[in-house]
């Protein structure tokens, strides 16, 4: 793990964003904390660009894959986000100037790009009475955002498993305390509090709390609602039981999500299951996983533009009834036989005549097939005529504007105003 002082990393990041990279340079050369393999790419990552901004995040991925703390790399990002001009695409997002001027206020630790995600997905929500729901209160700073994005009809309640939270929120909010991951603390809380509109999921981070609460609130959320799991990248760190591709991540968990939206045309997914039927749409975002609730009816395709609208489709239409009502009555036969021959031993079964035998029913059932299959044949010849028509109709379409064209040039011509009388005298003589 790289080591450098925080004075360092502080004059080689001031260094960078007031435009002398040397000095930066400089730094890294003679800073004895840093070992010869490390300076290197240290080094090639300030010469990679000549922008201040790119040579902060260069540094800061070059931290990164020296495995140097996070808070290391983090400054580099930091550094990088204002010196360009990413802090300027936030500006008028009003949650992140609500943080920006939260000096005083409840304490708030965010991601910065979360608030683009926030405005994206809640906005819809502001100003109506929805019911939010907010797991990891910390000290209270969250909710107190939420109650000035979404105004004053919003009605919020916390869930947190410190009673430290309680105190932070000083009587605005209703707190509950208990454990996420205990399925009988989330429906009590939703049972008393919810139906919730919104849930958004900031408590414990580990892989246990994320998906059972998920799998136990999303089924709970009011029709068009949204839930929300924010830093997910606790998925690939193993303190909080996290591996990269491993299979009891919620990050792995929320690949198997993809998988039910599709379940329509893979028949081993569930087709019936809450994931199948009632998420309308997920957003995987880094660090952040939304969920949108909503039934949805089973996808089917459609076919819309071609020339069957002239005579075909009607025509198939009648055709198809007509052997659908045939092969229904052969069927209806057949079962009817079956039945009267069900229970009659060998020796009782009455002769059959051939006329009323089941295989002279399915004999005709696939005569009836066949002839639906001719038919079909005869449909697309009949649409590759009416094909044909069409292209044709629009050949002779283009030929008359071409030369009506043709007529109206000429009509600008001396030579037409000037045989005008002409064309008079044979029009009155023609009368």
């Amino acid at each position: 793990m790289v080591l450098i002082t925080a004075d360092t990393l502080s004059r080689m990041l001031h260094a960078l964003s007031t435009g002398y990279p040397d000095r930066a340079l400089n730094l890294i050369a003679t800073d004895a904390a840093l070992e010869d393999y490390e300076r290197a790419p240290l080094t090639e990552a300030i010469q990679h660009s000549t922008d201040p901004s790119g040579q902060a995040r260069a540094l800061g991925d070059a931290f990164l894959l020296l495995e140097a703390d996070q808070a290391i790399v983090n400054e580099c990002y930091r550094c990088a986000f204002y010196t360009g001009d990413y802090w300027a695409e936030l500006s008028d997002n009003p949650l992140y100037a609500h943080f920006l001027a939260n000096r005083s206020g409840a304490v708030l630790d965010k991601w910065i790009h979360y608030f683009p995600i926030y405005t994206r997905h809640l906005d819809r929500f502001r100003n109506l009475p929805v019911r939010v729901l907010e797991i990891g209160v910390y000290r209270g700073g969250g909710l107190d955002m939420w109650s000035r994005y979404l105004g004053p009809e919003a009605k919020l309640v916390g869930l947190d498993i410190d009673d430290a939270a309680v105190r932070a929120v000083r009587g605005k909010f209703p707190v509950v305390l208990g454990d996420q991951e205990d399925p009988e603390v989330l429906r009590r809380i939703s049972e008393e509090y919810g139906p919730f509109d919104v849930i958004i999921d900031d408590g414990g981070h580990t892989m246990g709390q994320q998906i059972v609460t998920a799998e136990t609130l999303f089924p709970m959320l009011v029709e068009g609602g949204v839930f929300i799991v924010e830093d997910t990248h606790t998925s690939y760190w193993s303190e909080f039981g996290g591996a990269l591709k491993g299979d009891h991540t919620f990050i792995e968990w929320s690949k198997n999500r993809i998988d039910d939206l599709h379940s329509r045309h893979e028949p081993r997914i569930e087709p019936n299951s809450v994931w199948a039927t009632e998420v309308n749409g997920m957003h995987i975002y880094d660090s952040v996983v939304v969920l949108e609730k909503k039934h949805r009816f089973r996808p089917f395709n459609e076919v819309a533009g071609t020339s069957s609208y002239l005579f075909a489709e009607r025509f198939s239409e009648v055709i198809g009834n007509e052997l659908l009502a045939t092969r229904d009555a052969a069927l209806l036969e057949r079962d009817q036989l079956r039945a009267k021959l069900q229970g009659v031993t060998d020796e009782e079964v009455p002769a059959v005549e051939p006329s009323l035998a089941p295989r002279d029913s399915e004999a005709e059932i696939l005569l009836l097939r066949n002839e639906l299959v001719k038919t079909r044949a005869q449909l697309a010849e009949l649409d590759k005529q009416a094909t044909d028509v069409e292209k044709e109709l629009i050949e002779t379409r283009n030929d008359l504007l071409e030369s009506w064209q043709q007529v109206k040039n000429m009509r600008k011509t001396v030579s037409w105003r000037l045989t005008a009388p002409l064309r008079s005298v044979r029009r009155a003589r023609g009368r």
